[in-house]
């Protein structure tokens, strides 16, 4: 019997009926095979409709990387039951979680951290050890919309307040097919699932390319390479805060990456010494760097080895892309930059957010809020960036959402936060803080502050309490102004630690 492929969960089926006893995932805890994904699936998809689960109903994943294989499972059964998945990241703080519920109203939520979601209001939270079960009630497939929305995912943006990027089943259709551009048949990676290139880029890989997922629970640059010899996969990914620490290794020289065909990396610009590091050590193995972002529609990667020696390189501007200027005015001409725009056939939005939807999507472009140039190769080249986000270890990061928890302590008058340069990370965050009159305030209690209210990458590593902050006339903090004696503190806090 032919199954139409209208959505990736009716590609899963596909793949369950001819590659039935293959691996799909491995998170080195358990393995399943597409034709236990896809049962599982059903049968919890069935559970979840048999609870109430209506299309168009959210459903919170808040489910750690050590669970990959009970992720894959529970973002397939929502598809199958016709909701809305919405992935988090447990490591989130509760405050945090409380707000995007806040935004996204689910109605059900599956998780291995139940403790994070002990005050939202559910209708209905199961462990992934434990979920409902009941293949009886599930949909008919062929009665769910082929473009209803799929997926919600979270991002901070600019502006501190959090906001989930609408994915649809065409989206993801799309998406993943365009992922697995060297048809590899195995994929390693330590990617968060709740990100777009865990979700995207690994998760539904292998229900519409056929490539086995192996995921590593937690990143450990040394396990890494163990598992790099163990599972032989043809591409491994890394973000370039990832790949630094297994070039540091002292036996990285020690895995010669047998059976690795592709190295691919991205969410953060990509070291130039990484590069040469990593082509010295493994002069067999294709490098690929490439950008996009959750608000879709700007996937690129380079192709060649030329392109990835070249610093800022992403690969060829395609048509899907365009560089404009302030006026938002086509920039054609080589050399000259401008904030990067990327095309998709379906337009994207924020959920329960129009205002932030007009300002980023128009007529199917999405401003990223990056700049780039075109090169004489034709060649896309990362410039810098217009927004203030900071990228940690492959993470967003926005400074108002930390300098918003900042103000919060009873000492503090006003705070500013910049990403500072880091070796490994690629930036760190960094807090410039004054303080009210007759009160006092230590660098080590403002740091467990933040420790209590924001997640652990979020937490500013070095804070310098000021005397005053410099401003504009408007009585805006001049931020560039901070970043020297900021970075300074920080290099001064390294050497005497």
């Amino acid at each position: 019997m032919t199954i139409p492929v209208k959505r990736i969960c009716d590609a899963l089926k596909v793949r369950a009926e001819h590659q039935r006893d293959e691996i799909a995932h491995d998170d080195t805890r358990r393995f399943m095979t597409y034709a236990e994904w896809d049962r599982e699936a059903d049968e919890i998809g069935g559970g979840l409709a048999a609870a109430g689960l209506k299309p168009g109903d959210r459903v919170f994943l808040a489910i750690s990387n050590n669970r990959a294989v009970e992720h894959a499972i529970a973002v397939f059964a929502v598809f199958r039951a016709g909701g809305i998945a919405c992935p988090i990241n447990t490591r989130l703080s509760p405050k945090e979680i409380t707000e995007y519920a806040a935004l996204c109203s689910p109605r059900f939520a599956l998780t291995d951290a139940p403790e994070l979601l002990e005050n939202l209001d559910l209708d209905g939270c199961w462990h992934v050890d434990t979920p409902p079960r009941n293949i009886a009630t599930l949909p008919d497939q062929a009665s769910l919309d082929p473009n209803a929305d799929a997926e919600i995912l979270g991002t901070s943006g600019t502006t501190g307040k959090i906001k989930g990027v609408v994915v649809s089943h065409p989206d993801l259709m799309k998406g993943v097919t365009g992922t697995n551009m060297d048809r590899s048949r195995s994929t390693l990676h330590a990617l968060p699932f709740s990100g777009s290139g865990g979700n995207l880029g690994v998760l539904m890989l292998p229900a519409r390319g056929g490539a086995t997922t192996y995921t590593q629970p937690k990143f450990d640059p040394a396990g890494f390479l163990e598992l790099v010899k163990a599972k032989k996969p043809d591409l491994v990914y890394l973000v370039p805060s990832m790949l630094r620490l297994v070039l540091d290794q002292p036996n990285a020289a020690d895995y010669d990456f047998e059976g690795v065909k592709y190295l691919m990396t991205g969410t953060a610009p990509l070291p130039h010494d990484s590069v040469v590091r990593a082509l010295a050590l493994w002069p067999h193995v294709k490098m690929r760097n490439s950008y996009g972002m959750s608000e879709g529609g700007i996937g690129i990667s380079t192709t060649t080895r030329e392109q990835v020696l070249k610093p800022g390189c992403v690969g060829k501007m395609p048509e899907h892309m365009q560089l404009r200027d302030e006026d938002g005015n086509l920039i054609t001409e080589v050399g000259v930059s401008g904030e990067i725009y990327g095309y998709q056939k379906h337009s994207r939005r924020y959920w329960n957010d129009e205002e932030a939807t007009r300002d980023s999507f128009r007529e199917g472009w999405t401003k990223t809020g990056d700049l780039g140039f075109v090169d004489a190769d034709g060649d896309l080249i990362m410039s810098g960036r217009s927004k203030e986000l900071i990228i940690r270890g492959g993470y967003n990061i926005t400074p108002l959402e930390i300098e918003t928890v900042l103000h919060q302590h009873p000492a503090v008058q006003n705070a500013a936060v910049v990403g500072i340069d880091h070796e490994i990370l690629g930036e760190d965050i960094a807090a410039a803080i004054t303080l009210r009159a007759g009160t006092t305030a230590t660098v080590e209690e403002l740091g467990a502050f933040c420790k209590e209210h924001l997640a652990d990458n979020k937490v500013p590593r070095t804070i310098v309490i000021f005397d005053e902050l410099p401003h504009n006339p408007n009585g805006k903090v001049l931020k560039k102004e901070l970043k020297e004696p900021l970075q300074k503190a920080a290099t001064e806090r390294k050497r005497a630690a």
